[in-house]
């Protein structure tokens, strides 16, 4: 059964426009980001920032039409799950500077 799902998500013309489109929005918000920070950013680093900084992250949920900040911090995840290895972004969570966000 899940095959048969599964094909048909493939090929659901609606889910096709709307995974290219979200991926549009999704790069389109990174060379954002590395256009007003003037340098060439990694994910991991465009990530931290939002995490940082609201108005970032606020930009990335109006873009992506995403309603909420864990949804919007999941997709980011799901785009590149190897992003909880980056060092810097360990150090910024076990930070108090995080804590003092949550």
């Amino acid at each position: 059964m899940s095959d048969v799902v599964n094909k048909v998500k493939r090929t659901d013309p609606v889910d096709r426009v709307y995974k290219k489109e979200y991926m549009h929005h999704f790069l389109s918000f990174c060379s954002l980001v590395c256009m007003t920070k003037n340098k060439k950013l990694n994910l991991a680093n465009i990530f931290l920032l939002m995490l940082q900084d609201s108005r970032y992250l606020d930009i990335f949920k109006s873009m992506c039409e995403i309603d909420n900040n864990y949804d919007a911090l999941k997709k980011f995840l799901e785009y590149d799950a190897t992003l909880y290895k980056s060092k810097y972004i360990k150090n910024y969570i076990e930070s108090e500077d995080f804590k003092l966000l949550s």
